[in-house]
């Protein structure tokens, strides 16, 4: 991905960050070993070792391997940024914009030792962000210095690179609503 995010926006396109898949891969070695030891089990015994044989091929094998391998292809969480529409970070799905005018500030801050990226919205829309996540049942993660959006930290990027692109896009929503 170009990392001039400005330029980007500037003709229109829209930033995708996407989770990172390092936790899916790792899932699929597992279940793919698991697999493997149901095989092998189912192979050489009988009785009780052999039905957990069959439990683990069945659980892992034709459960855990498509699941994993689904989640590569397709990951559970997205964040998209545009200079017309705002911002949306969506989970399983689609989730509504958060315009820039209802992004006051973006900033950085310090979750649970790692860096993070907060949207600090005015009050009113912080008020149907709360509403809507709590209607969907969001996992959110609360804002460490105040009411805000936090940016989740599964997502591929490092941060810098998203508050980078981020504050790109108030800029030109800034220039283009000015």
């Amino acid at each position: 991905m170009s990392t001039n995010h400005a330029a980007r926006l500037a003709r229109g396109e829209e930033l995708h960050f996407r989770t990172a898949r390092t936790g899916m891969i790792f899932l699929l070695m597992i279940c793919g070993g698991f697999t493997i030891i149901g095989l092998c089990i189912l192979g050489g015994s009988d009785g009780l070792l052999r039905m957990l044989g069959i439990a683990l091929a069945v659980f892992f094998g034709l459960v855990g391997i498509p699941f994993a391998v689904w989640r590569l292809i397709r990951p559970a969480l997205e964040l998209t940024i545009s200079a017309d529409r705002g911002v949306r970070v969506a989970r399983e799905g689609t989730a509504p914009w958060i315009p820039w005018a209802d992004i006051m500030q973006v900033d950085r801050e310090v979750l649970a030792a790692r860096p993070t990226v907060v949207l600090r919205l005015v009050p009113q829309a912080q008020e149907r962000w709360d509403a809507d996540r709590r209607a969907t049942q969001a996992v959110v993660e609360e804002a460490p210095g105040g009411p805000g959006v936090v940016i989740p930290q599964t997502i591929a990027a490092a941060p810098e690179e998203v508050l980078r692109a981020l504050e790109a896009g108030h800029d030109a929503w800034s220039a283009r609503s000015a």
